[in-house]
């Protein structure tokens, strides 16, 4: 199904680069953002924005190369499996390794598990997803009970006190930062947990640069104040406990 912004002459659709989702409106030679889109409004990065160049660029990959030359498919093709071959006879199967983009879809996410698991047999599949995330999978397992993200950008630019830790939105989300930005309204506080100067600690009105390891003292720190001065939210904090242990 189309989206209804879709025109003759532009294609709605979404930017696959990072988790924001901006919403950008493609032509064959240019893209603009969609400023009917919830998560940019409009706006767009300079990766957004060069989009168009991906598949207009004349320095795009047209053909597989092998030592620096084109070949054709099916040279590349014999060339990769027998590499994997000739590793797998000398080394066994563990010698060979997958590393997988993040912005595979998960159709792709599964043929290349089976193709290294099921039928190369080795365990090594990795990808920049895993990485990116498997902190936060891990933390909001254990806080929540599944792995779900538990607010929207919205709350984000609603918030009394915004709490970022670790993060230089400015450089890595530009469109959400500027979201965050441009909702700067009177007593709302803003709390940049670095060890960096950042362009966006320079936002803060409170910047904890701490030393690279001390983060788990600061909140265990902030937990034990918020407990003795009766701070908690501890029905919401039991009903998580409830959740958690759930098998």
């Amino acid at each position: 199904m189309k989206n209804r912004r879709t025109t003759p002459e532009s294609t709605a659709t979404t930017c696959p680069y990072c988790g924001v989702g901006c919403g950008v409106l493609a032509k064959p030679d240019a893209v603009q953002g969609d400023v009917g889109h919830p998560a940019n409004n409009g706006r767009l990065c300079v990766k957004g924005s060069a989009l168009h160049e991906t598949v207009t660029g004349h320095n795009r990959l047209l053909a597989p190369r092998v030592a620096g030359h084109n070949v054709e498919w099916s040279e590349a093709i014999d060339r990769v499996a027998e590499a994997i071959r000739v590793s797998v006879r000398d080394h066994g199967p563990e010698s060979v390794a997958f590393y997988l983009s993040g912005q595979l879809l998960t159709e792709d996410y599964y043929i290349a598990n089976k193709l290294a698991k099921g039928f190369i047999g080795t365990p090594h599949v990795d990808t920049n997803s895993r990485l990116c995330m498997s902190s936060a999978v891990a933390a909001h397992k254990r806080a929540f009970g599944e792995d779900c993200v538990p607010g929207c950008y919205e709350d984000l630019e609603l918030a009394d006190l915004l709490v970022l830790a670790g993060s230089n939105a400015a450089w890595t989300h530009p469109v959400l930062y500027q979201r965050i930005k441009a909702s700067h309204r009177s007593g709302r506080k803003v709390v940049a947990i670095d060890p960096r100067q950042t362009a966006t600690t320079e936002m803060a009105d409170l910047h904890l640069q701490l030393r690279p390891g001390t983060d788990t003292l600061l909140f265990n720190g902030l937990l034990v104040w918020l407990n003795d001065h009766g701070a908690l939210a501890t029905q919401y904090l039991d009903s998580i406990a409830t959740v958690s242990r759930k098998p």
